[in-house]
């Protein structure tokens, strides 16, 4: 068994692109997803024999210790924290804010990530270079935000770049590197048709990012292409 990496959220945009670059590159892919009938996910299946499509809900602690079960005693190489919710549009005033949005926004992109890493931990101890690259945003900086834009959303990815920072600290000692990527304005469902890059172009800057991380990197927030990204 060669290199291995484990991507959240595969079922669509980043995280299916991810989950093809590592595939062409010769990686043991595991593409989780909540819906594994999703028609890229299909696709991706029957494209790539060192692709498997494993069932993982990031808010339902069950199906993350059956993918970590499934995995059996192999090691993981890369841990890649994709999935993420996105409530409301994105430009609602504060007084119009549903406060469970809040709510749904730190289940899935701070603890979801905390639920999966905490179970995938055994399985990077086992790797000699595990890396796990929790997927961020521009929007969760704090230094840079001068806006209102994306309350629930921006809030969630601050609090993962102090998980990210949290993590990285105590895993130092056992060179485990852990780090928070923006991978820029990419055309998603989340990112909507306006945005400059194709997820297949965000991926491939991720890919290699990803790929070429040191522990000089752990602890840091970057930008796709590997540039230091403001906290």
């Amino acid at each position: 068994m060669g290199e291995s990496v484990l991507i959240t959220g595969s079922s669509g945009g980043i995280g299916s692109a991810l989950a093809e670059e590592f595939a062409r590159a010769g990686w043991t892919v595991f593409a989780t997803a909540r819906n594994t009938n999703h028609p890229e996910l299909s696709e991706l299946d029957r494209k790539w024999e060192n692709l498997s499509i494993l069932a993982l809900d990031v808010s339902r602690e069950s199906t993350i210790v059956d993918t970590a079960q499934r995995l059996a005693n192999e090691p993981l190489d890369v841990l890649i924290n994709n999935a993420a919710t996105f409530p409301g549009e994105g430009q609602e005033r504060f007084e119009t804010i549903d406060p469970e949005w809040f709510n749904q926004a730190f289940d899935i992109n701070v603890v979801g990530v905390a639920r999966v890493t905490k179970a995938l931990l055994p399985h990077l101890r086992k790797s000699g270079h595990a890396r796990i690259a929790n997927i961020s945003s521009g929007a969760g900086s704090i230094s840079e935000k001068e806006d209102f834009a994306y309350y629930p959303y921006s809030v969630s990815k601050a609090a993962l770049n102090m998980l990210t920072r949290a993590l990285a600290a105590e895993f130092r000692e056992e060179e485990i590197v852990v780090t928070a990527i923006s991978p820029g304005w990419v055309k998603t469902q989340m990112g909507g048709p306006n945005a400059p890059l194709t997820p297949r172009e965000s991926a491939e800057s991720l890919f290699k990012t990803i790929t070429g991380l040191s522990m000089e990197q752990s602890g840091k927030f970057l930008g796709r292409n590997g540039e230091e990204y403001g906290w």
